[in-house]
């Protein structure tokens, strides 16, 4: 499923997809930083990121650690209490 359009991909994916994104905006809440300056600090496009926040990006487990290491979070913090779809 890598690159496939968010429209298309499994249901559960998306929900995964989006427990993801909220997380990431509660964590980049929590560190008082905008989009723009999460996504710069991780070294990935804004608009890429806004994607990924928003559950319509599908992100590689590098830009996982790149977001965590931006955030100031252990990685599992980033999938901490998503639960299942």
């Amino acid at each position: 499923m890598p690159n496939e359009p968010a429209d298309t991909a499994d249901p559960a994916v998306l929900a995964r997809r989006e427990a993801l994104g909220r997380r990431l905006k509660e964590l980049r809440g929590r560190a008082d930083l905008s989009q723009a300056q999460l996504a710069e600090a991780a070294g990935l496009n804004r608009v890429f990121y806004v994607g990924v926040e928003g559950g319509r990006r599908n992100v590689s487990v590098d830009k996982v650690f790149a977001l965590a290491d931006a955030l100031g979070v252990d990685v599992g913090e980033l999938f901490r209490d998503l639960g299942a779809p």
